[in-house]
């Protein structure tokens, strides 16, 4: 499965910039509303200490780490939803994401309409929930002639719509109304934006990296502060000098980093391991998935013909030096399909082709 975040914003708050600190990718950044008017896509490989190591173990000559897609869309626009500044054609791109990353910025004399990014975070949280009302009216439309059947789902659809609309009006996006465990079905194909986890990302100039005001933010948001110019400044750096480029400026890491791992933290992710021929290969699941899913996650005729998996924790076939020493000292053991997967797991996978 193929995880994604999209980029969502006002003109001018950064989101180019950070699209390129988090990818390394040259792309358009001007001071002006819809430089980006293509999206800009790219596959971010994941870093992971532990695959290089697990590779060196096994003499895996291919290395191929766990990826994330990042969507960046050029900044919306009060009446995006209606169209405005071509943004329904921009949310559109984000309604198949799983993760969205909310950028503000400093607004002050930017020409735009909004002087401040708390006006900033209304605009744009009114236009997502706008566009999601947009498509809850018209699945309502396809849903209420299924009534006069006595489609008992369609009843049950039509409830959870109503409710999700009166939650809408209230001001309040989706992903904190309570949603019934049976509700998901109505929910899949439905694309809704204020349903998505949101990180917001403050951008700010270095000045304020440590004294940046975030009291605007929802209550139990996740905001992570950064400085998108300064973390696009680093990926022109060679490996070896963005150490003491970081320390000059008071910090321990990458501020994308740390995004990076708020995402992974939101999105509920683990890594498992496999190692076949001569690739060692990182995947990104849920936490919590089984066996049989992770197999599918390989390939759909592991999948298919699954018969178990043999199982060993990373550390402890790096530390054993390969997978027959971990059998010898009982570390590696053979698992059914129900088997949950745990982070770190190294899995060798035996099915029916």
């Amino acid at each position: 499965m193929a995880w994604s975040c999209g980029i969502v914003g006002l003109p001018n708050a950064g989101k180019s910039t950070l699209f390129k600190a988090l990818t390394a990718q040259d792309v358009t950044i001007e001071n002006y509303p819809f430089s980006t008017v293509d999206p800009n896509k790219a596959i971010l490989p994941i870093p992971d200490p532990r695959l290089e190591l697990l590779a060196a173990v096994c003499s895996s000559e291919k290395v191929t780490p766990a990826t994330l897609e990042v969507i960046d869309v050029a900044g919306l626009v009060k009446g995006a939803s209606k169209g405005e500044g071509m943004g329904n054609q921009f949310l559109g791109h984000l309604r198949n994401v799983n993760l969205l990353m909310h950028v503000l910025g400093s607004y002050g004399g930017s020409g735009l309409e909004v002087e401040s990014p708390r006006e900033a975070l209304e605009v744009i949280n009114l236009e997502l929930a706008l566009a999601d009302m947009e498509v809850i009216g018209r699945r309502r439309e396809k849903v209420l002639p299924k009534l006069k059947s006595g489609d008992k789902d369609a009843q049950q659809e039509l409830e959870l719509l109503n409710r999700m609309e009166q939650h809408l009006d209230k001001g309040l996006p989706l992903r904190v109304m309570n949603i019934q465990r049976d509700d998901n079905l109505f929910l899949d194909n439905l694309s809704l934006l204020t349903l998505k986890d949101v990180i917001y990302i403050y951008n700010v100039s270095e000045e304020h990296l440590f004294s940046a005001d975030t009291g605007f933010f929802p209550e139990g948001s996740v905001v992570v502060t950064i400085c998108a110019r300064l973390e696009a400044d680093l990926t022109d750096l060679p490996h070896a000098e963005r150490e003491p480029f970081l320390q000059a400026y008071g910090l321990q890491e990458s501020q994308t980093e740390k995004l990076l791992k708020e995402a992974f933290s939101f999105l509920k992710l683990i890594t498992f391991f496999t190692v076949k021929g001569t690739e060692a290969r990182a995947w990104l699941v849920p936490d919590g998935i089984t066996a049989l899913k992770a197999a599918g996650n390989v390939h759909t005729d592991m999948e298919k013909g699954f018969i178990n998996v043999e199982v060993v924790n990373y550390q402890n076939l790096v530390d054993t030096g390969s997978l027959a020493a971990a059998r010898d000292k009982g570390l590696a053991r053979v698992e059914g399909k129900g088997y949950n997967v745990r982070e770190g797991d190294v899995l060798y996978f035996r099915f029916r082709s």
